[in-house]
């Protein structure tokens, strides 16, 4: 008589699947914490001088979507967001749901340092960026501080 406490074949197939999804999903929900909040500053032209490009007003960041405002309170549009690591960065592409960034998808990498968000995108169909910097027709660093409540 077989021991049904014992996974076998396909069940246990279906158990290691189940049980990757679930650290995949800790992950993804961990690095998404690290992100949640509203955060305001620049698109910045040089890091070292910290001469701006861009004023962003305000970008909240939720466990789903992004949405932001930029320095004369124009909304910028809303999207959806993966998370991932590739190359020893983390990476974040995020896809216009609605405004001006509409059915675009920007690729990026992202670091977090204290109360700091450093995100780099590139533009639309462009490769992700190998670095935190700006340069003329991107990629765009963003440097942001999150906003205390």
């Amino acid at each position: 008589m077989k021991n049904s406490r014992h996974l076998t074949g396909p069940r246990l197939i279906a158990a290691v699947f189940l049980a990757t999804l679930s650290a995949v999903d800790a992950d993804d929900n961990a690095l998404r914490k690290q992100l949640l909040g509203t955060w305001e500053g620049a698109v910045v032209s040089d890091e070292r001088t910290g001469a701006r490009r861009a004023t962003i007003e305000s970008l909240t960041i939720t466990m789903d979507d992004i949405s932001a405002t930029d320095g004369d309170g124009r909304d910028l549009g809303k999207g959806t967001y993966v998370l991932g690591e590739e190359g020893g960065f983390l990476t974040i592409d995020a896809t216009g749901i609605a405004g001006p960034a509409m059915g675009q998808t920007m690729l990026g990498i992202w670091k977090v340092e204290g109360e700091t968000l450093r995100w780099c995108s590139g533009n639309n169909g462009h490769a992700r960026p190998g670095e935190f910097i700006t340069r003329g027709s991107g990629p765009y660093l963003m440097i942001l501080t999150r906003k205390k409540n």
